[in-house]
């Protein structure tokens, strides 16, 4: 369903389809009392192939004109917003819908004008095909809309966080939360490995394959891959625990899928990187845009908070009777937040406007955040705080972030305790 190729393809076929049974329907004569009955519908002979051949004409021109549209598009995003981004565009269902319902229209009125004789009057394919072009100028009309709203960075930052906060709710709903002796069910032993065979980026891992293979051997299976993970051929991604041979090895590697490219479904941590790549290449010398950067570092703090405030799933998977079956770290409130707020602190070194909106950013994040992730929060407003200390020479400057600094320290919970074990 991804790419330029299946869905206009198979839009693309319906044309094609339909043409040869439009055609057999204006043959039967089954709705030509219809016909008769609304006058404007006639039409004679040499009429309808016109009509046929400007619409097959039209609408090849306007095939054109979209796929030249859609790559000076790619060309402006991947150089003004990120290169990762291209996948959006080329799963943007606007632009595959539009491409396959001209192919169709196309097809259709090609093959109708093909098959029809020269004193043969097809005014139901006629009226389907008229039907078409203008479902298809319609869709066009949008596409170009759509195409507008894309090339403006501020709506692709808010589309990709919407699916983002969409990802992290289903991963929060589907999955129980974290509980503090989740680790105690982890077996002591070492574990069989399980190697992988071949070299590549782990897009996904079904856990319900992972929990099939473990309760039916009565084993345990400790992943070491997750989504976002690049793996080497030949290295362990899963150790199996239980009697000799008992899990499945081909069982298990089944549950695991490697491609060459990384893919947003399923992968929390490469959805945040996108965002954060917004948000560098703005902050880069050579574009120097630090209002896009705060756009992006505004969308990324409300998908953070939803992790922050829920708290992550729990790695551990039981089966139906409760017993510990599988290990897989699917979400780590640390390492996301890491992710994120790392890259972003390090690009704004002694930028005041983005720090001080960073620091916001943090202090809106402290409000919601779970008291045993606070700690999070606060060793990141420690890190700006000695960045500051280091990079800001106005005295004046370094005052108003110390400031922000204090506010934000302020809203974490339990910021005194911390402060004090840190100091210690």
């Amino acid at each position: 369903m991804r790419g330029f190729l299946f869905v206009p393809a198979s839009l693309a076929l319906l044309g094609l389809i339909l043409a040869p049974a439009a055609v057999w329907l204006d043959r039967t004569d089954v709705l030509g009392p219809v016909f008769d009955l609304v006058p404007f519908l006639a039409i004679s002979a040499s009429g309808a192939r016109a009509v046929l051949g400007t619409i097959a004409g039209a609408t090849m021109t306007v095939i054109s004109l979209v796929y030249s549209l859609t790559l000076v598009v790619f060309t402006l995003a991947a150089g003004n917003i990120g290169p990762r981004l291209l996948e959006n565009f080329t799963n943007s269902r606007v632009n595959q819908t539009t491409i396959g319902l001209l192919g169709g229209t196309f097809l259709y009125s090609l093959i109708v004008l093909y098959v029809v004789g020269e004193s043969e009057v097809p005014r139901f394919a006629v009226a389907i095909s008229i039907a078409l072009a203008t479902i298809s100028f319609f869709a066009v009309v949008y596409f170009v809309h759509d195409t507008a709203q894309r090339v403006m960075v501020d709506s692709e930052i808010g589309r990709t966080q919407r699916r983002l906060r969409a990802a992290i709710e289903r991963l929060l709903d589907d999955e129980p939360h974290e509980r503090a002796n989740d680790r105690d069910a982890l077996p002591e032993t070492p574990g069989r490995p399980v190697l992988a065979r071949k070299s590549g980026y782990v897009t996904a891992v079904q856990s319900r394959l992972l929990l099939s293979a473990a309760g039916s051997d009565d084993g345990f299976v400790r992943m070491v891959a997750r989504p976002g993970l690049f793996v080497l051929a030949n290295t362990p991604v899963a150790f199996l625990h239980g009697d000799e041979d008992a899990i499945d090895q081909k069982a298990i590697r089944e549950a695991i899928y490697i491609e060459d490219v990384r893919s947003p479904d399923g992968d929390i941590q490469f959805n945040v990187h996108l965002n954060v790549e917004i948000a560098l290449r703005a902050l880069s010398p050579g574009i120097n845009d630090p209002y896009t950067a705060i756009s992006a570092l505004d969308h990324l703090s409300a998908s953070l908070a939803m992790v922050l405030q829920r708290g992550a799933p729990s790695s551990l998977i039981r089966d139906a009777d409760g017993t510990p079956r599988v290990w897989l770290d699917i979400l780590n409130v640390k390492n996301i937040v890491g992710t994120a707020l790392h890259p972003l602190r390090r690009a704004a070194r002694g930028n005041v406007m983005v720090l001080l909106h960073l620091i916001a950013a943090v202090g809106r994040m402290a409000v919601v955040v779970r008291d045993e992730h606070a700690g999070v929060l606060h060793q990141h407003l420690r890190l700006i705080a000695t960045d500051a200390a280091h990079s800001i020479s106005n005295r004046d400057d370094r005052r108003e972030v110390a400031e922000a600094l204090r506010k934000a320290r302020v809203q974490t919970p339990g910021h005194r305790s911390l402060a004090s074990a840190e100091a210690d």
